[in-house]
């Protein structure tokens, strides 16, 4: 194997890392016995771009090709890793760990305190990360139900709702994500299969939530438990208006979210784990927004 160039990704090279993303995504799935979900290149190719212009992004080329890629974004002090991948064919050669903790240490330049990541339940990538210092914190859980099947509340009373200007959004993550990353709602609000809403009660914001023409909550979040139900049942709504279904993704310790799904009919559809230094936020009032950003 020739010599292993390392260095910061371009934007020409954000097709071939979304094709290394896929192709060792779905080798890995395959390996352990999991489902191989639908690929949206084009989706997956903005949202890495958005990644190279907010966060950091580099890649691995040996003998003159893509090999590997990582990046992660650096949020007010929050690292968290949303793609490292090498392909089936070099992987376990000592190509990704040196990319890997690049990504870290300039993490760290850029003054990141908590490092974090959505995982797989590959148990090599989750050793690998462990060995970093990322422990388990909770599992991701995913449920998902037909508009047949489930049983929403009704809309509840005393609420409004109103389109959700990325400022608002950014002043309620900031207490519940323990940052306001005005950047990514900025990037939510261009995307045309996102919806953004603010929930208002007695005329003040007490949540937001994103609806996706696939039926995806992602993401929500809570400023007070007591508004928790209601911000839920108005996503779900709306996410079932739009795609015909609703699916939410979120830590295992948001209780409320669990119970909330657990009594709408929604089905347990899957999990991974969330790996973090420490814990942060207010993760018990939030539904993710997926694992490119969290």
């Amino acid at each position: 194997m020739e010599k292993v160039l390392y260095r910061p990704a371009r934007l020409d090279d954000i097709p071939g890392a979304v094709e290394i993303h896929r192709v060792a995504r779905d080798e890995m799935l395959a390996r352990n016995n999991l489902g191989i979900p639908h690929h949206d290149a084009a989706e997956q190719e903005v949202g890495f771009t958005h990644v190279l212009h907010t966060g950091i992004f580099r890649v691995a080329e040996v003998d003159g090709r893509l090999a590997a890629v990582c990046h992660a974004v650096v949020r007010d002090g929050i690292w968290f890793l949303s793609s490292y991948w090498v392909l089936p064919e070099l992987q376990r050669q000592g190509i990704g760990g040196p990319l890997l903790r690049s990504v870290w240490a300039e993490g760290e330049k850029r003054g990141a305190r908590v490092f974090c990541v959505w995982a797989s339940v590959d148990p090599t990538a989750m050793a690998n990360y462990m060995k970093l210092g990322m422990l388990p914190g909770t599992q991701l859980l995913k449920f998902s139900g037909e508009s047949t099947r489930l049983r929403l509340p009704d809309s509840p009373t005393g609420y409004e709702v109103r389109p959700l200007d990325p400022a608002t959004g950014a002043a309620i993550d900031r207490e519940v994500r323990a940052t306001p990353r005005l950047m990514d709602h900025d990037y939510w609000a261009t995307r045309p299969a996102l919806h953004g809403s603010v929930v208002l009660r007695s005329g003040k914001p007490c949540g937001y939530y994103y609806t996706s023409t696939g039926g995806n909550v992602s993401p929500a979040a809570w400023l007070d438990p007591t508004d928790g139900d209601a911000v839920l049942t108005l996503a779900c709504r709306e996410a079932v208006e739009r795609g015909g279904t609703a699916s939410l993704h979120f830590a295992g310790y948001n209780h409320q979210a669990a119970g909330f799904a657990l009594g709408a009919g929604f089905a347990f559809t899957g999990y991974s784990h969330f790996l973090t230094t420490e814990r942060f936020g207010k993760l018990e009032q939030y539904v993710t927004s997926g694992p490119l950003l969290f």
